[in-house]
């Protein structure tokens, strides 16, 4: 198939009325949108495949919630934490296997409210030490900045959101924090809240050794929004492979998530 054909097909697609909005459509979409003003309670399960000396399956169980609140009529702040839990087969011999509890991560994102079609935020972020097992966290207080951007055009929505952390206190004798995480995504939204697109979590340690900084993953998949009554509910499928990783990590991983989705300030009003 020739170039032209190429770019003639994917006009056609994105002018097509299979990309019409409609209410689940606006639903996929707002849940794609990390300033969205919604709460989102997603739960991520995430399957890493031929991970360590065993090259078995690391499992973890990711609670992502995030919630709008409005500081003024032209301001919100979104609040957004990532309390992992963990199960990860040794990653050396001799290394136990681990389940437990994962470091919390909190993220907050300050922006202009209301819809556009630039979206951005910015503020702080930290990680707390929570982890149950020595092998799952850092055992470090870390603080940093965090910030997300977007730009909604039509059906597509592509952006990024990223944070830098660096460790200040915990104990001594773990490695320090100095540690960069860059989600950049891109969906194509089609009618009755069905979408494709990818969204990879790229990480870079940069205390680590220059063979062992990057973790870069390119990949993607489809997604879905349904109604369960009346409220919306955002499932995802997802594969990537590891472009770039530490030793003993894995060569591949699967994602299917769930995101409840509700109203700005369902709970609490301003």
């Amino acid at each position: 198939m020739s170039r032209l054909a190429l770019i003639v097909g994917a006009s056609f697609l994105l002018t097509s009325p299979l990309m019409a909005s409609d209410e689940l459509s606006d639903w996929t979409m707002r849940a794609q949108n990390p300033m969205a003003d919604i709460l989102k309670l997603p739960i991520e399960n995430l399957f890493d495949f031929d991970s360590g000396h065993k090259t078995a399956t690391t499992y973890i169980l990711d609670f992502k919630p995030s919630m709008p609140s409005d500081i003024s009529d032209d301001w919100i702040l979104i609040n957004r934490l990532d309390i992992p839990f963990f199960y990860q087969p040794g990653r050396v011999p001799e290394e136990k296997d681990s389940f437990g509890l994962g470091d919390t991560i909190y993220e907050s994102f300050l922006g202009p409210s209301g819809e556009r079609t630039v979206y951005w935020g910015i503020g702080p972020a930290f990680q707390i030490p929570t982890a149950t097992d020595n092998q799952l966290g850092s055992k470090k207080w870390s603080a940093g900045l965090s910030g997300a951007g977007s730009i909604v055009k039509g059906p597509v929505i592509a952006g990024i959101r990223a944070n830098h952390l660096w460790s200040f206190a915990g104990k001594d004798e773990r490695p320090d924090i100095n540690q960069s995480t860059i989600e950049y995504f891109a969906y194509v939204n089609f009618r009755n809240g069905w979408s494709i697109g990818t969204s990879p979590v790229n990480t870079a340690n940069w205390e680590a050794g220059s063979s062992d900084i990057w973790t870069i993953l390119l990949g993607g998949g489809i997604g879905k929004t349904v109604m369960n009554g009346r409220m919306p509910i955002n499932m995802k499928l997802e594969a990537y492979h590891y472009l770039e990783s530490p030793s003993n990590t894995a060569e591949w991983s699967a994602i299917f998530s769930l995101e409840l989705l509700l109203p700005e300030n369902i709970f609490f009003k301003r």
